[in-house]
């Protein structure tokens, strides 16, 4: 089974934004971001590209595709 591993914790880290920062852009708590970070949620189609060009990376860069061998 193919699952998303979330890069955006670590792209907010290397990046002059904080999650506060990030948090207030968004207008979300947080709770959410955190989850966005770990992969327990994910941000919008339009708030994957805002939050792309925010950390001037690619969407892509956001997420790794992993597979699961338990599955």
């Amino acid at each position: 089974m193919k699952k998303l591993k979330s890069n955006i914790g670590w792209l907010i880290d290397k990046s002059d934004y904080t999650r506060e920062d990030i948090r207030q852009h968004f207008k979300k708590s947080a709770n959410t971001i955190s989850s966005w970070c770990t992969g327990k949620s994910h941000p919008s189609a339009i708030e994957l590209f805002d939050l792309a060009e925010l950390l001037n990376c690619k969407v892509d860069d956001l997420y790794e595709r992993k597979v699961d061998e338990t599955d």
